[in-house]
């Protein structure tokens, strides 16, 4: 069984052997899904929500980026809890039993990176099933798919199709608006035409 210990992350995220991002690549796309949450609010993000956020790594880039930002992370790594709870806002949990972390208000922003393409068929809906009614803006949920060349951790790598997942998210309410980011089907109602695909039946003017 895969254990996300200090060593899981030194490998993955700080040995210049394997990791596979940098903070630059980071920055650009904390900045990038900020701004479009931003643009679909018509205000400045207040609230992030972090699924599956690993030792936090967005926190730091957001708070340098909105400092007023109230950022929560939820890890089921007991290793990031105690290293990083307190000073990142992170606590115990996973994406598939989100609803026993008592969330009740829903946030601007809701982050799941690198994590649903290691989730059974199963834990994914259990878990889209609470995601989605805490979307209060946009979620960005970035997935990798059987046809993608990736670099990283493959154990425990769920090949999906991009058709599964686009299903996966359309079922539980969501509705894409770019680069991996989605807004709730009610929400899509407001935007223009091309702001989302696929296109509600009905919308406002702007």
């Amino acid at each position: 069984m895969k254990r996300y210990d200090r060593a899981y992350f030194d490998k993955w995220y700080r040995n210049p052997r394997y990791r596979i991002t940098s903070g630059a690549d980071l920055r650009r796309k904390v900045q990038l899904v900020v701004s479009l949450t931003e643009f679909v609010l018509a205000r400045p993000i207040r609230t992030v929500l972090d699924v599956g956020c690993g030792e936090g790594a967005w926190q730091p880039v957001l708070a340098r980026l909105r400092p007023r930002v109230a950022y929560t992370g939820v890890d089921r790594s007991p290793y990031v809890v105690r290293r990083y709870g307190r000073r990142r806002n992170i606590r115990l949990g996973s994406f598939e039993r989100l609803e026993t972390c008592g969330f009740d208000e829903p946030f601007d922003l809701v982050v799941c990176s690198d994590v649903m393409h290691y989730l059974s068929g199963r834990q994914l809906v259990q878990g889209l099933d609470t995601l989605v009614a805490l979307v209060g803006g946009v979620a960005f949920l970035e997935a990798y798919t059987g046809a993608d060349d990736i670099e990283g951790d493959h154990q425990g790598f769920r090949r999906r199709s991009a058709s599964a997942y686009r299903r996966i998210f359309r079922d539980a309410g969501l509705v894409p608006c770019g680069m991996q980011c989605y807004v709730h089907r009610d929400d899509a109602q407001d935007m223009v035409a091309l702001e989302v695909f696929p296109e509600p039946r009905s919308r406002k003017r702007r």
